[in-house]
C-alpha cells in the first residue's frame, strides 16, 4: 500500500511541483490545499499518513492548521515547509510536536529527504 500525503501551500506551482515528485515516487496525493482551514479539512476527510503543511499563507495559517489537525489527532505527521518561522512560530511548533521542518524554496535535495522522512514515520 503506498504512503499517503496532504499538501497544503498557498502557492500553486510548489503544490504542483511538490504533487509531482511525490506521486512520480509512489506517494499518494490525497488532496491539496491552499491555507490552514482546508488543512484541516482535509485531514478530516482523508486522514493521510503526512500532512505537508506552509506556515504562511493568508486567511487560515499553517499553524490554525497545525494546531487543528492534532486536535483531531494529536499523533498526526506533520512536517512544516516554510521560507518563514519567527520565534513565536517555533515555540507553537515545538508545543505542537511537528515532524520535521523543511525550508523553501525546496529543493529536490530537500524533496529526496523529505520522502526518506516519510517512508521512515509511516
Amino acid at each position: 500500500m503506498n504512503k499517503s500525503v496532504i499538501v497544503v501551500d498557498d502557492n500553486v506551482d510548489t503544490v504542483g511541483s511538490i504533487s509531482d515528485f511525490l506521486s512520480f515516487r509512489g506517494i499518494d496525493i490525497l488532496g491539496c490545499g491552499k491555507n490552514g482551514f482546508e488543512a484541516v479539512q482535509l485531514y478530516e476527510k482523508y486522514r493521510p499518513d503526512v500532512v505537508l503543511l506552509d506556515l504562511a499563507m493568508p486567511d487560515y495559517d499553517g499553524l490554525y492548521g497545525l494546531e487543528h489537525i492534532k486536535k483531531i489527532d494529536s499523533q498526526a505527521k506533520v512536517i512544516i515547509l516554510t521560507s518563514l518561522c519567527n520565534e513565536y512560530d517555533e515555540k507553537k511548533i515545538k508545543l505542537f510536536k511537528v515532524t520535521e521542518v523543511l525550508e523553501k524554496p525546496c529543493s529536490s535535495k530537500q524533496l529526496e529527504i523529505f520522502l526518506k522522512i516519510v517512508k521512515m514515520i509511516i
